[in-house]
């Protein structure tokens, strides 16, 4: 029971004095398995004005059904369910629905309770605006594989030379305020996986102020897309959108 205390003091002091409400963003597709499992202990620490919003899309498992039974248990959780499998449009539904003064975004398998702290506390500052959590500064506490690190490298690399994006990562967790994106959603033309790209890219053009801070992995489940089919659609997608907006700008 302390630790519970201990982690929603925590989260409570973390939050920016002028923030009353936080919605952490979770999209999830066919999480059965791990949804209770990473839910619940969150919901038990969340401090009041915190909120996750899951975002379902397409699930052809139970997870509809266990999150039903869950937002009857845990008034602090709520949902939407899409159609379709697409984790950049869930992503995007959760941010145009959401009303909350700050966003978390993260995913089912990560849930970085520290990563938010940190964040949050960085939002306290005056010169930030969106906290990016990257996997290339977290140096030897990425435990992935070495074959999914280059992969990462490799995507960097081309957000930086196609994209002229100065960071390392635009997949990882966000923290970020609402006021500071909330124009950026409706104009992003991609959804899929290439959604958080062009969010951080088109966050970036825009002036929002951005600071990278390392996140520490643990993978708790086999990716459900295979990394012989992320990559070569990762490569393709990040080319489209160089593509697109050199040719259409920003607006």
């Amino acid at each position: 029971m302390s630790g519970v205390m201990n982690m929603m003091e925590s989260l409570r002091e973390a939050c920016p004095d002028n923030a009353s409400t936080v919605a952490i963003i979770v999209p999830v597709y066919n999480e059965e398995s791990i949804l209770e499992s990473q839910l619940v202990p969150v919901l038990k620490i969340l401090p009041s004005g915190f909120r996750i919003l899951v975002v379902e899309n397409g699930s052809t498992d139970r997870t509809k059904d266990l999150l039903n039974d869950l937002e009857e248990r845990y008034p602090a959780l709520d949902s939407i369910s899409l159609p379709l499998p697409n984790y950049g449009l869930a992503m995007k539904v959760g941010l145009i629905k959401s009303r909350a003064d700050i966003f978390i975004i993260d995913d089912l398998d990560v849930l970085d309770t520290d990563f938010w702290i940190r964040g949050l506390r960085l939002l306290c500052t005056d010169d930030v605006d969106l906290i990016q959590g990257s996997k290339v500064l977290a140096g030897k506490d990425d435990r992935r594989p070495l074959i999914r690190k280059a992969a990462t490298l490799t995507l960097t690399f081309l957000l930086r030379s196609l994209l002229g994006y100065r960071g390392t990562d635009t997949h990882g967790p966000k923290v970020v305020w609402r006021d500071a994106i909330k124009d950026i959603p409706p104009r992003c033309q991609y959804e899929l996986d290439i959604f958080p790209t062009e969010l951080v890219i088109r966050a970036h053009k825009s002036g929002v102020r951005i600071r990278e801070i390392p996140i520490h992995l643990r993978e708790i489940r086999v990716t459900p897309l295979p990394l012989y089919k992320r990559v070569p659609r990762a490569l393709r997608d990040i080319w489209y959108l160089h593509r697109s907006l050199s040719r259409r700008g920003w607006g």
